[in-house]
């Protein structure tokens, strides 16, 4: 039998390398444009955040660096990428480093990934659980602060309430224990005088072909968020062919991890002016994708499998630095 190549801690090692590289670069020489329609309910976006730029970068920096770290870990503690390969954490560092609106300053879409991260995690110790009221409390709460600041958050709500069925651990108790997680946030803030009821407004809608960005980027971002978003679904809806005839655990996680992908690409249609937002749980939720078609399926050149987007997607960087 032919031997499987993975990529092994010398792909990881170029991944890190190539995304320091594309991170830095970012910060040099990355579009200045950002989008505007990043609001949150009550508070400023970290967009409109008064910090350095050099402080800006670096903290967003540190926060794509933890997420890999902890999609690593992710996979480590429950299994549910087959692997022991990093086709995961490298591929999502390359995606998103790609991205030079991610990477250049302190973007919720790297705050909003780290959520979901956070998130999944705690819905994965759910599985066929008796009594989650607590893991779906601290659910509600995560998503309801990350709301304060970025109305992005709000969606994600529904794929964690049908994750928790497909896992066999949301009823009534559960139901009532995110929603006091989702309020607690806003009532303590209200009732402290931290937000004011002035302080809430409805999401501001913007036109992302006017004030953005000029054509060549805007056409390089709508290439990489397209591409992530058809080969997302493709291989989601391949790789559930052997998920469901395999162990219901691994199936059911691998759903949940499905349906935030699932959420953020309706997102991205729905919410165009602020797609930024969701744009690196999407890559996240490929990685995951690619991740598993390598596995399930026994690529034998699962390198080959991980390099061909990543040298794609460094592409798209330097064109959008050279442009």
């Amino acid at each position: 039998m032919t031997q499987i190549k993975g990529i092994g801690k010398t792909g990881m090692v170029l991944a890190a390398i190539a995304a320091g590289t594309m991170c830095v670069l970012s910060y040099l020489f990355g579009p200045e444009s950002r989008l505007s329609g990043e609001l949150g309910t009550c508070l400023r976006s970290p967009n409109l955040w008064e910090l350095p730029p050099l402080w800006s970068w670096a903290i967003n920096t540190a926060g794509i660096a933890l997420i890999t770290i902890g999609a690593f870990l992710l996979n480590r503690h429950f299994n549910f990428i087959r692997s022991t390969q990093p086709v995961l954490p490298a591929l999502f560092l390359v995606l998103t480093a790609s991205n030079p609106w991610i990477t250049g300053y302190l973007s919720t879409s790297t705050l909003v990934c780290a959520v979901n991260l956070m998130s999944l995690s705690v819905l994965f110790g759910c599985f066929k659980k008796s009594n989650a009221t607590q893991e779906m409390f601290l659910i509600g709460t995560m998503i309801s602060v990350g709301s304060m600041v970025q109305y992005a958050f709000i969606p994600y709500i529904i794929p964690y309430i049908i994750g928790a069925i497909v896992m066999k651990a949301f009823r009534l108790k559960e139901f009532l224990a995110m929603t006091m997680g989702i309020l607690a946030p806003y009532w303590v803030g209200l009732g402290l005088g931290i937000i004011h009821p002035d302080w809430f407004r409805m999401p501001e809608i913007t036109n992302l072909f006017r004030g953005f960005a000029a054509a060549p980027d805007l056409f390089i971002l709508m290439a990489s968020v397209g591409i992530a978003s058809f080969f997302g679904v493709l291989l989601g809806l391949n790789n559930s062919i052997k998920l469901y005839a395999g162990n219901s655990r691994i199936n059911a996680l691998n759903m949940a991890v499905s349906l935030v992908g699932a959420t953020s690409i309706l997102c991205v249609i729905i919410d165009f002016s602020n797609m930024m937002a969701y744009i690196a749980t999407l890559y996240f939720t490929v990685g995951v994708q690619v991740a598993n078609l390598c596995a399930l399926w026994h690529i034998r050149r699962e390198w080959i499998v991980t390099a061909v987007p990543a040298v794609i997607y460094i592409g798209f960087f330097v064109t959008v630095i050279l442009i």
